[in-house]
């Protein structure tokens, strides 16, 4: 099963709610699952160190068109990540990071089977709505801030478009990955 993390990728977290990324991407790794973020800092690539502590695959969708401009321009990391895949060169608005960003959202959603919330802002509802549209089964942590505390809560209630999406909430990340594996 390939489960995506996304989140906060900027901010001040506390190292509660880093610690709670940290065993998700543990989790994830331990039942033999793939961990896809956006290739992005914060709270995603918590997890992601969390998975590479125990040799757990990470595959990062990344918004730059080669490595050297994810590492230089973006300024995103490598350690961790078993695979970076990137916008291709080619993309007709390759030249807008903003585009490359939703390329990426849109692309690292597609590639998962379910997906994992921790706090976030407008790039995570982004990839948030993706996931439900594309009817994945998704898990929001609780109390991680953002996002994931209101705002989700709040959207689900004024949806109506049935996409076969499955979404529950939870505070503990044991028992969120154990959750999210069993829908």
């Amino acid at each position: 099963m390939k489960i995506g993390v996304y989140g906060s990728a900027t901010g001040d977290f506390s190292d509660e709610i880093k610690e709670k990324a940290r065993e998700i991407g543990k989790q994830i790794a331990k039942k033999g699952h793939i961990l896809i973020t956006g290739g992005c800092l914060g709270l995603p690539y918590e997890a992601v160190l969390g998975a590479y502590e125990i040799r757990g695959k990470c595959i990062g969708f990344s918004p730059a068109l080669t490595k050297k401009e994810h590492v230089g321009l973006y300024n995103l990391p490598t350690k961790g990540f078993s695979e970076l895949i990137f916008v291709p060169e080619d993309y007709v608005y390759a030249k807008s990071p903003m585009a490359c960003k939703k390329y990426r959202n849109i692309s690292s959603v597609l590639e998962i089977d379910s997906a994992i919330f921790i706090a976030g802002e407008t790039g995570t509802m982004n990839e948030f709505t993706n996931a439900y549209d594309f009817g994945k089964k998704i898990g929001v942590l609780e109390g991680s801030g953002g996002i994931s505390d209101n705002a989700i809560k709040e959207l689900l209630k004024v949806l109506t478009k049935k996409t076969g999406a499955k979404i529950i909430f939870d505070s503990n990340p044991v028992s969120l990955v154990n959750k999210i594996t069993l829908l």
